[in-house]
């Protein structure tokens, strides 16, 4: 089987360096918070570069928000999710739904992933995933910040990585109950940010994965993120 994030997926987001920051594509007009550009480099990383930075320090660490910090970008966790139903078919999708309270410091950028899926290896005998059983996958989000529209369908494909190998593999801190023991590769939808201006953004994510012969998921994620110097 493979390893699959929770949009807990959604909000992995990186920052980026660059003399001026755009809404993206579909948003420029409409008076929403601004997030990298997908192409740009954000403090020294390509988003590629960012996601993977991200899902090392995750999938290693479980997570550990003493080790969340590279340089002064901040890896923003992601929500504990309840299951609220479904079968996992395209027509009656696993369903999640999760809320995160997190403090950052003021000036302060981060990344969030939205959506990712992930393949692995294992000690059982199980072959590695190989991610061209998986090439049919699709992500899908809309992300709203304090009710602006910031991603859609119309501008997400812009901020999807496709897939990426580990180097080295992330080893985990031990076997799954499953058998996997290592992460080898991802594929994620996920943004950077610059540090917020505000003292208080609550993000909004309804994001779908659909992993055919797999399973199909959504979810429906909520970050509360005040700025605070204590």
């Amino acid at each position: 089987m493979i390893g699959r994030s929770r949009i807990s997926t959604f909000l992995t987001t990186a920052t980026v360096v660059l003399f001026c920051w755009m809404a993206p594509a579909g948003a420029a007009d409409d008076g929403a918070a601004q997030i990298a550009p997908p192409a740009s480099t954000a403090f020294g990383k390509t988003l590629t570069e960012w996601l993977s930075t991200y899902w090392q320090w995750s999938l290693s660490t479980a997570a550990d928000p003493n080790q969340s910090t590279v340089g002064q970008v901040q890896l923003l966790p992601l929500p504990s999710e309840d299951f609220l139903g479904g079968s996992g078919t395209p027509n009656d999708p696993f369903a999640f739904a999760g809320e995160l309270a997190i403090t950052l410091r003021p000036g302060t950028p981060f990344v969030l992933p939205l959506l990712t899926l992930y393949g692995e290896s294992y000690n059982n005998g199980t072959p590695a995933d190989d991610p061209s059983s998986f090439s049919g996958t699709t992500m899908s989000a809309t992300l709203t910040i304090d009710g602006r529209t910031v991603l859609s369908p119309a501008n997400d494909s812009a901020f999807t990585v496709g897939t990426t190998f580990f180097h080295p593999a992330v080893v985990y801190p031990e076997p799954t109950s499953y058998g996997s023991v290592a992460a080898i590769w991802f594929q994620a939808l996920g943004f950077v940010s610059p540090p917020l201006s505000v003292v208080s953004d609550v993000f909004h994510m309804n994001g779908a994965l659909d992993v055919p012969g797999f399973f199909s998921e959504t979810f429906d994620n909520t970050w509360t993120v005040t700025v605070s110097p204590h």
